[in-house]
């Protein structure tokens, strides 16, 4: 293989899981439908609740440290990772200071050989979610 189709390889996973995590809330995820097609990323919804409930505290819980890591795995579907706290900073918009967070994401997928690494900005709206930026 070609350095430029790893690399090419690589940049459309780190594309998939983003979808996939920005998507992971959404009805469609809820209703066990993948929005990626029989090709998308092999996830399923107790993938991504054990990814949420790894996530909060790094999210929300402003004493951890930075590189603070929580793991997730799901032994049903044989699928881990682990997501790690790399920033918090603040986010001007529209004249209001966001309190953000950039997080490492680490997924090993049953079945597939390379894992998937992306980092992902998280920022608290004023509902109180968090929405990637």
């Amino acid at each position: 293989m070609q350095w430029g189709d790893a690399l090419m390889r690589g940049i459309f996973r780190a594309c998939l899981l983003t979808g996939s995590l920005a998507l992971a809330g959404t009805a469609s995820q809820a209703a066990g439908l993948n929005p990626f097609g029989p090709t998308g990323l092999p996830l399923n919804d107790q993938d991504y609740a054990a990814m949420q409930a790894a996530a909060d505290p790094l999210r929300n819980d402003d004493t951890l440290p930075i590189g603070t890591t929580r793991d997730w795995s799901n032994p049903v579907s044989g699928n881990r990772g682990s997501i790690t706290l790399e920033e918090r900073f603040q986010y001007d918009y529209q004249g209001s200071q966001l309190p953000c967070r950039k997080l490492r994401y680490h997924a090993v997928v049953r079945g597939y050989s390379d894992p998937y690494n992306i980092r992902l900005n998280f920022c608290r709206i004023a509902d109180g979610s968090w929405k990637i930026l």
